[in-house]
């Protein structure tokens, strides 16, 4: 992943050399080893840690912080070619754009804010993302007003080559973007109307965008849970785990022509074994319950291993619950699709768990479901007769008792064998204790008279099917019901289908009986949840920068209105790609909207220059900023999409809907904002049509 990094940042180099010129790329790539090392520093100052998260904050970072220099450099260019010496033309543009520079930081570091503020397991997962961006682009911001001026003045060499006062080259390009920029402003409510179907268009198609929460991880691990009905002797785990050891050794380990799949495996019988990843669920400590590492040769060999182990199981284990999967990248959420039932009454709760489970495999996408509590085993019930008790001098501690010394045994001292210590325990003999009919004659001791009694005497005893295991949540009875889909098979296609059928079936199952549905989608909404309920202060934060920035109320709105033509080519970008809508892609579209505000800034800020300081008329000022901004746009549009190319080729599926997310979502907004915003600016400000 930090290769990744690394790819980066050498393509964005390249860009602002093949853009700018030698010299010119030189001084705009300086800022981006700074900046990084200084991150870096500042990361170990407040305890940011170096991981896949805060590595890809650098990633997203890394198209923003050259901005800051890009446009410095531009204005500085521009400056000089009008005849302005090297360093009054940095001193200049420094004070020209150390504010509206600082506010773009700040307001995309905001756009970030409800990351960092989300109180979920996932917004503490990702929370890096906020922190490491915020001090990225502010540290990028203060090389910007101090190295990158510097560096102008040393390295750049540059030749009067325009007359003063024309602020903008004469090429092909820019003839074209004049062109289109005056047609849009001619015609602008057609321009409008075309934007708003491009975007009901997108929003639409965003609906035909499969969703994910997050990605499993691609790397060559899977791991597996196997859980034999509760009860089940340690023995009997080993003894399936030893026959599906040989499976595995046979199948995928022995030499064949095409070489071993499998590197090694490990499995942990009675116990979920270490939890060497944070995305890691290990099941309990218990006799039936084990844990299945593997590590295979190769990151496609996971998908053929696993189905083959699943078969084997089913076909020769049918009572073995298995989840066997890649690992998960993000929080674990464990199944994707449980239905939590919960009422007052066991039989209840048994039958609606059938009915449910019977339709679950309906859903051909279902792979095998498994019930919490277990299918009911058989138990015996020591029934206390209290009144027989009573007469007899006989407690039920003491019926207690009594059982487990003559059934469990009870310790009565330990034997030391070198270094180890060995139980002595007091119990009834083998064929007394393994044989129920003789449970009837077990002698109960009462405390008070030290008399016998026979366990007859004082207790009924019979054989009933009760549940291995009873769990609550939120006090009440609950009952879970936890499916496993087949790979190419997302928990939103099987939960669409489901829960309608829930809640028709739940209206026959009487007053006091209800379902939830918990796992991805529980996960995906109270991560979503998270983020949301953080989104006013960051907007809020937004609007007081641009309010203070502009001191207008106008000018935030045209900014804030461009945030959602993103969207436009974030569903062109995910369809395309054939991605999903998940966490990450969420993470990416709040990256692009600070973006999108970061492009917007600077051409509302460069309009009133144009205005206020330069005297220019309205219809004057709109033209000529936009096409001043022209060029620092692109190249912050060009190495941010470029930049963020090695995290789709090359990242991991976790990252891949953020990076398309932003590649996409940033060409078509930018390609927009350079004539969305001043189309609004003429709107709002009444500017004259162009002629």
């Amino acid at each position: 992943f930090a290769s990744n990094l690394f790819q980066a940042i050498g393509i964005v180099i390249l860009v602002m050399i093949g853009f700018l010129g030698l010299r010119t790329g030189l001084v705009v790539a300086a800022l981006i080893p700074s900046t990084m090392v200084v991150t870096f520093f500042a990361m170990q100052l407040f305890g940011i840690t170096v991981n896949q998260i805060s590595l890809a904050a650098l990633i997203i970072a890394l198209g923003l912080l050259v901005d800051n220099a890009i446009v410095m450099v531009e204005s500085i260019l521009v400056k000089r070619e009008n005849g302005m010496g090297a360093v009054e033309a940095a001193v200049l543009s420094g004070k020209e754009l150390k504010t509206p520079l600082l506010i773009s930081s700040l307001t995309t570091g905001a756009a970030f804010m409800p990351i960092g503020l989300a109180e979920s397991a996932v917004g503490e997962y990702t929370a890096d993302i906020f922190y490491v961006v915020t001090l990225a682009l502010l540290i990028s911001w203060v090389l910007a007003m101090s190295v990158i001026p510097l560096l102008s003045t040393v390295m750049l060499k540059v030749r009067q080559t325009r007359d003063a006062g024309d602020d903008v080259p004469d090429n092909a390009g820019y003839r074209a973007y004049r062109r289109v920029l005056t047609l849009a402003l001619r015609f602008r409510g057609l321009f409008m109307v075309g934007v708003l179907a491009l975007f009901m268009t997108a929003l639409w198609g965003l609906g035909k965008v499969p969703a994910q929460f997050i990605a499993p991880s691609e790397d060559p691990v899977f791991s597996g849970k196997l859980e034999l009905p509760l009860g089940t002797s340690i023995e009997t785990s080993e003894a399936m785990v030893r026959d599906l050891d040989e499976f595995i050794a046979r199948e995928f380990y022995a030499e064949q022509a095409e070489g071993p799949a499998l590197r090694n495996w490990l499995m942990f019988i009675g116990e979920g074994g270490p939890r060497f990843t944070l995305g890691l669920d290990p099941p309990n400590q218990n006799p039936a319950n084990t844990f299945l590492i593997a590590n295979t040769v190769n990151g496609p060999d996971v998908t053929e291993v696993i189905p083959a182990i699943q078969r084997y199981l089913f076909e020769n284990y049918p009572d073995v619950s298995n989840q066997i999967a890649r690992l998960e990248n993000g929080p674990p959420v464990g199944y994707p699709i449980q239905v939590r039932l919960s009422g007052p009454d066991i039989d209840t709760l048994y039958a609606m768990a059938s009915q449910v489970t019977a339709r679950l495999y309906e859903d051909a996408g279902v792979l095998s479901v498994k019930n919490t509590w277990g299918l009911q085993t058989k138990k015996l019930v020591v029934a206390v007769d209290q009144e027989r008790a009573l007469r007899a001098g006989v407690s039920s501690t003491d019926v207690a008792f009594s059982l487990r010394a003559g059934l469990s045994g009870l310790e009565l001292s330990q034997y030391r064998e070198g270094d180890k210590l060995i139980p002595i325990t007091l119990r009834i003999v083998d064929s007394d204790r393994l044989d129920i009919r003789r449970l009837d004659g077990l002698t109960v001791y009462s405390t008070t008279s030290n008399e016998p009694v026979p366990l007859k005497q004082v207790a009924d005893v019979r054989l009933a099917f009760e549940p291995g295991i009873i769990k609550r949540r939120d006090r009440d009875r609950t009952l879970t019901l936890q499916a496993q889909l087949y790979a190419g098979t997302t928990a939103t296609e099987v939960n669409s289908t489901l829960i309608p059928w829930l809640e028709e079936a739940s209206q026959a199952w009487g007053r006091g009986y209800r379902f939830e549905i918990g796992g991805e989608s529980e996960t995906s909404d109270d991560a979503n949840a998270s983020i949301a309920a953080k989104m006013p202060l960051a907007f809020m934060c937004i609007v007081l920068l641009l309010v203070f920035q502009f001191n207008s109320v106008r000018r935030p709105i045209i900014i804030l209105m461009t945030i959602p033509l993103g969207m436009i080519g974030v569903t062109i970008g995910l369809l395309a790609a054939r991605s999903s809508m998940g966490f990450f892609t969420l993470l990416g579209i709040i990256a692009l909207s600070g973006i999108i505000i970061n492009n917007a800034i600077v051409l509302i800020d460069r309009i009133k220059i144009e205005i206020d300081e330069l005297g220019k008329s309205p219809q004057e000022a709109v033209v000529a900023a936009c096409l001043q901004r022209f060029r620092p746009i692109l190249l912050t549009t060009a190495t941010t999409v470029l930049g963020m190319m090695p995290l789709w080729w090359g990242g991991t599926a976790m990252f891949k809907p953020m990076a398309i997310t932003i590649i996409f979502g940033l060409l078509f907004a930018t390609l927009l904002t350079l004539l969305f915003v001043p189309v609004l600016y003429a709107i709002f400000f009444r500017v004259a049509r162009p002629t």
